[in-house]
């Protein structure tokens, strides 16, 4: 399998994360879709990231397909309950923080895109408002010692890419106070074999505006 993407890309690592978790090898494209948009476009076609490839050939795009082919791979040691209430939770929690990171992602490209007096103020008003009420409501639904409760699943995964997105990006609406449980569990699960096996390289740093 290849993974397409780099890791400052919140959805391309919890691929990895998955990945190297599962125990499945993968080699890696880490291409820019900044710098390598005609070369990312011609494997992914809406020249976005991730995209992973598989033996035979097929692309798959978007994370949530992609962690549904690699859950059916992994069976039983899947990051998300088969069904029932506990795979809602999850699915819940991951979607709350895909949201939070959508918030958050359009705050960055606005301004990294718009300068000065281009930029929409309400817009991005709208977005931090957003953002913020996002990380509120994963804290208040956050349980112990994983985000679902005893187990790491697919939330935790992408509630440690978007925190560590946010205070690498936009940090003014993460609290260290109000939302020191979602920070505590980034930096608890960044010490996992899993995380720090798709650690994010200088290299593969969006530019900063």
């Amino acid at each position: 399998m290849i993974l397409v993407g780099q890791y400052d890309s919140p959805p391309t690592r919890r691929i990895a994360v998955a990945l190297h978790h599962y125990g499945i090898p993968f080699t890696r494209d880490t291409r820019s879709i900044f710098g390598d948009a005609e070369a990312i476009g011609r494997i992914s076609p809406l020249t976005r990231i991730p995209a992973l490839v598989l033996e035979d050939g097929e692309v798959l795009i978007d994370s949530a397909a992609i962690l549904d082919h690699l859950d059916e791979l992994a069976g039983d040691r899947a990051l998300c309950p088969a069904s029932g209430p506990a795979r809602r939770k999850v699915l819940q929690m991951t979607a709350l923080a895909q949201g939070t990171l959508e918030k958050a992602a359009a705050i960055v490209y606005e301004r990294f895109y718009h300068a000065g007096p281009m930029q929409s103020r309400d817009w991005l008003d709208r977005c931090l408002g957003q953002a913020r009420a996002g990380l509120d409501e994963l804290t208040r639904r956050l349980s112990a010692p994983f985000a679902c409760g005893s187990t790491l699943t697919h939330a935790d995964v992408m509630i440690t890419t978007l925190i560590w997105y946010m205070q690498d990006r936009m940090d003014e609406v993460l609290s260290p106070e109000a939302h020191e449980p979602l920070i505590g569990l980034a930096q608890h699960c960044e010490t996992l074999p899993a995380f720090r096996a798709a650690e994010i390289s200088d290299f593969e740093k969006m530019p900063k505006g």
